[in-house]
C-alpha cells in the first residue's frame, strides 16, 4: 500500500447493491488487494 492520498468516490444507494465489478474497480482505483480492503472493512 502505497502513502499518496487519493479520493475515490463510491456510490451508495439505499434500495440497490453496487455491483462486483464496480466494486473491483474501486479496489484496483484505491491501489489495495482485495485482502487489504477485507482486512480494512473488518476494522470498522
Amino acid at each position: 500500500m502505497n502513502d499518496k492520498k487519493v479520493r475515490i468516490v463510491v456510490p451508495m444507494h439505499p434500495i440497490k447493491d453496487v455491483k462486483p465489478s464496480l466494486v473491483n474497480m474501486i479496489i484496483k482505483e484505491a491501489g489495495l488487494t482485495r485482502e487489504e480492503i477485507l482486512k480494512l472493512l473488518r476494522e470498522l
